[in-house]
């Protein structure tokens, strides 16, 4: 019996015990997901599926993605309403895409980004709402303790998101699938 025909019978004497199908399944499943991390998110390589997504966080009342004009004082003095009556417009302004938990501006993200944007910011993705967000931009959404700075943090967020990350369809607002929901009823 030679050495692989050795291999080849461990192997199917794995398979007949049902170890096989465990042990190769999740080394599988590691190696495919290793290699899925470190793929860039599908909307910083799809135009089209970045404004879609961008868009739909414009539109969603929950998140309002703005200001289109960073000098847009309205957008501000309405997002500083969202934390209270004693919250100004200028310290709303502090809480933009550039500090928010979501915001990936990682070495491994920049390789993923078209370039460089104005003098106001620049760009990083946004892992809550899947798309590439402005520096300076926000969102009713915002939350504190970023940005994500680290490849290695970079990775943790896509692994926590790979079908929101890699989907190559926009992502649909939570009022369309309660509606789709419904329907089906």
């Amino acid at each position: 019996m030679t050495i692989q025909d050795l291999k080849q019978w461990l192997d199917i004497g794995l398979v007949k015990n049902g170890n096989m199908k465990k042990f190769h399944l999740k080394q599988i499943i590691k190696e495919q997901t290793e290699e899925t991390v470190k793929q860039c998110p599908a909307p910083t390589q799809d135009l089209e599926l970045n404004t879609l997504n961008r868009n739909r966080a414009i539109k969603a009342d929950f998140i309002k993605y703005g200001p289109l004009n960073l000098s847009d004082e309205g957008y501000w003095e309405e997002y500083a309403k969202k934390w209270g009556e004693t919250t100004s417009a200028k310290e709303a302004k502090q809480s933009n895409c550039s500090n928010c938990v979501a915001f990936d501006i990682s070495k491994r993200m920049e390789t993923c980004m078209p370039g460089s944007t104005d003098e106001d910011g620049r760009l990083g993705y946004c892992w809550m709402h899947h798309f590439k967000c402005h520096s300076a931009r926000t969102c009713y959404t915002w939350a504190a303790g970023g940005p994500i700075n680290d490849d290695e943090a970079s990775y943790d967020w896509q692994k926590r998101n790979l079908k929101g990350a890699l989907d190559k369809e926009p992502i649909e607002a939570i009022e369309e699938n309660v509606i789709k929901a419904l329907k089906i009823l």
